[in-house]
Order: structure tokens, then sequence, then C-alpha cells
């Protein structure tokens, strides 16, 4: 129930941006209340459009999928940009009592999710640098 409310007040802002040369459309995820709330209760992503978490520092940042309704990719990115770590396919949680989480084997700093088959259709791979250029004003 409180996961519904914030995600019925809680507002993203959104920017246009590129990932590897392709135009995208992000949420900004980089507060508490927006990194918690995530893609939850959404029906779907359009095409190029795809949620950037941005964390305060480098750790293995988990994501998990209770709420969710439909299949993501996962992308963890490192402080410089860098690929550490790819979900491809992430499904949402069967139940409640579903908590499976998913983390990278390595650090990351920014965390991408699009709908399922994005880092596939794009060749994203471990170790690829990943320039995700945004203005958020």
């Amino acid at each position: 129930m409180l996961s519904w409310l914030l995600y019925k007040t809680t507002a993203f802002r959104r920017v246009r941006a590129r990932c590897r040369g392709m135009p995208v459309r992000l949420l900004i995820a980089d507060t508490f209340a927006t990194q918690l709330v995530g893609l939850m209760y959404r029906s779907g992503l359009g095409k190029g459009e795809g949620m950037l978490f941005v964390f305060g520092r480098e750790s293995r940042w988990g994501i998990w999928m209770q709420n969710m309704k439909f299949p993501i990719d996962i992308i963890w990115l490192d402080k410089d940009w860098v690929v550490v770590g790819i979900k491809r396919n992430a499904r949402p949680a069967r139940s409640f009592l579903d908590v499976s989480v998913y983390r990278p084997r390595r650090a990351a700093r920014y965390v991408l999710e699009f709908a399922a088959g994005f880092a596939s259709r794009n060749r994203i791979r471990i170790g690829d640098a990943v320039q995700v250029r945004y203005n958020l004003r």
C-alpha cells in the first residue's frame, strides 16, 4: 500500500539522453523516493524509454522486481559509465513473497533499466563504455 501511495505522489524528472549514440528518454531516479518506486506499477515503457538510477557512491546496488508488470533489462555502470553488470529479461515478482534481488558482481554508481531486449538489440556487453549524456535542466 505504501509503495502505491509513493507511486501516485512521486514525480520523476524526464530527460532526453543518448545511450551508445541512440536517442533515449530517461526518467531520473536520484532520490530515495524515486529509487524506491522505480518502474513499479507501470504497464510498460515506450520505445527508447528507460530509467536512470543515480546513486551517490559505488556499491553493488540491488534491484528487485516487486510490483512490476513487465520484464526489463538492468544495466549496472561504474562511476566511469563502464558496464559492470547486465541482467537481461528480469521478470516481475510472481508474488509478494518473491523477494529476488539482482546485483552486479562489481560495484556500480548508475543503473539503467529498459524494456527487456534493449541490451541485446543494442549489443551492450560487460566492459563497454556506455556514454549516457543528459542535461538535467
